[in-house]
């Protein structure tokens, strides 16, 4: 298994692709990707993002930072791919011991400053109620880029609708199969599975609910500095429904005694930019039961990750979810 010291090693080795002299590399998560912190002078630091094997491959990162650009440019705050000097934004490196290495594509964006408002996982406190006017403002703007905005046709991303989220073979996994799940949460996972995918059945695919999205929205992905956020990490960025944006988004506060009011504050800042239909406001509910179940596939396949720690706890949560909505059904 790699080690942190494993990619601090290889971090050193990639800076020479972007020509940089590093003289700190720390790791600073490992999730999705391992992403270190790569120190080139006392005032100026980028970031080194590893990406996991057989996740993206070099088209669908290549496309990501052709979309991320255009969310720049079009004034919403993401950081910027930094390119090779021989006109690059990825790399591949090897990473660990010889008889035992790993190749990843790996690529730097600049630093950005704050902490993230949360964690992928685990719930934030009340106080993120303050951001979640400007996070649905956000999630709007980028809703009216999608609309406006015409991918190359070299654009590769992938599709978080009802075959992505809740098919055969769905993006995070099989979350009804989990092997360590009871046989009674696996069948419930899978009732709510059925009644999941005839709502989602039900909703429009057409441009104006589905379109380009984030679909990682969390607060873990968004970063404050100030009264200042930025978006971040947009690895699993494709095609799905606005509707599944602000589901993602609103997530962390599920369970929690200020969720109404974030939520409150969330579509407040979203229709400040983009007026939501009621059909669509209450098509959210469903993908917030999809957001519990997909994170118990997403975590299973993971195990290295320190979040898998969360595991039971996310299991839990995804079984009440899915009681509930079977309940109403």
């Amino acid at each position: 298994m790699l080690s942190e010291h494993d990619f601090v090693e290889a971090a050193k080795r990639a800076c020479g692709f972007w020509n940089l002299a590093p003289t700190q590399v720390d790791v600073l998560s490992h999730t999705e990707n391992v992403v270190c912190r790569i120190k080139v002078s006392s005032d100026k630091q980028v970031v080194m993002r590893f990406h996991r094997p057989g996740y993206n491959e070099l088209a669908e990162l290549s496309s990501e930072v052709v979309w991320v650009q255009s969310l720049a440019v079009s004034g919403l705050p993401v950081p910027a791919a930094l390119q090779t000097p021989a006109g690059d934004y990825y790399r591949s490196v090897d990473i660990g011991a010889v008889d035992s290495n790993e190749q990843r594509i790996v690529g730097v964006v600049d630093w950005v400053e704050g902490q993230p408002l949360g964690g992928a996982l685990s719930n934030a406190s009340g106080d993120v109620v303050a951001h979640y006017e400007t996070i649905g403002s956000l999630a709007a703007k980028i809703r009216c880029h999608s609309h406006a905005w015409k991918p190359p046709q070299s654009f590769v991303r992938r599709r978080w609708d009802i075959d992505g989220l809740l098919g055969e073979d769905p993006l995070w996994g099989r979350f009804w199969e989990v092997s360590s799940l009871t046989p009674n949460q696996k069948a419930i996972f899978g009732e709510a599975r059925k009644v999941l995918r005839e709502g989602l059945g039900g909703l429009s695919v057409e441009p104006d609910r589905f379109g380009l999205i984030h679909s990682d929205l969390h607060l873990g992905n968004i970063m404050c500095s100030g009264d200042e956020l930025t978006i971040i990490d947009f690895d699993d960025a494709g095609y799905g429904w606005f509707a599944h944006e602000i589901a993602v988004a609103l997530h962390p506060g599920v369970g929690e005694s200020w969720f109404a009011s974030a939520r409150q504050a969330f579509l407040d800042g979203y229709c400040s930019v983009y007026e939501l239909a009621l059909d669509e406001i209450e098509s959210v509910d469903l993908f917030l039961v999809i957001r519990s179940l997909m994170i118990v596939g997403w975590l299973d396949a993971r195990p290295e990750l320190p979040a898998y720690d969360y595991f039971p706890i996310v299991v839990e949560r995804a079984e009440q979810a899915a009681k509930n909505l079977l309940s109403r059904s």
